[in-house]
């Protein structure tokens, strides 16, 4: 289990992407939460093996799958090569400096990665230079306990705070089994 500042290990990807999961928290039923257009382009951080990149790359313009680990993006491409999906963009980054221009993104989605985020305060900062005016942050974290919680619990109201103080605003959080699908959009 990864903690604030550890990303998680590519030799547990099979925990990340497993026919259990799939089962249990199907990717289309979280992507379809959170009201994409078919031209979005959005950013799938912290991507781990791409369990949510391939369905969210059929739904949107363009992909950009970033992870700070070069083997588990080595793993997305392949999912993606394997699914004829050819809209991703692969980009290796920690967050504090992402080669993206500015205001490019629609959506940033980070499933079960926030809690990991070392320097959320610079990774937000950033966030908010390569998010549009009208973008969406989309940041799901585990809530409340149960038993296929793929991540550990996280207070609702940390994340707010946290989030809020880097110039977002939080529009909606709608909880999705023991998630929280926080959508966060930047203050004017």
């Amino acid at each position: 289990m990864s903690h604030k500042g550890d990303a998680y290990s590519a030799s547990g990807a099979i925990f990340l992407d497993n026919p259990i999961r799939r089962l249990f928290q199907p990717p289309s039923e979280l992507i379809e939460k959170l009201g994409i257009n078919p031209n979005d382009v959005a950013m799938d951080f912290g991507r781990g093996p791409g369990y949510f990149t391939i369905e969210l790359a059929k739904k949107v313009k363009h992909v950009v799958a970033a992870d700070v680990s070069p083997e588990m993006l080595k793993k997305v491409r392949k999912k993606a090569e394997k699914a004829k999906v050819q809209n991703i963009q692969f980009l290796q980054s920690d967050g504090k400096n992402i080669q993206l221009e500015d205001s490019s993104l629609d959506l940033i989605l980070l499933v079960t990665v926030y809690h990991e985020v070392g320097d959320s305060e610079a990774v937000l900062k950033e966030f908010g230079r390569v998010l549009k005016l009208v973008g969406k942050l989309a940041i799901v974290e585990v809530i409340k306990s149960g038993i296929f919680a793929f991540a550990p619990k996280q207070n609702p109201e940390v994340i707010t705070a946290e989030v809020e103080a880097a110039n977002f605003r939080l529009q909606e959080m709608t909880p999705y089994k023991s998630y929280g699908v926080f959508l966060f959009t930047k203050e004017s």
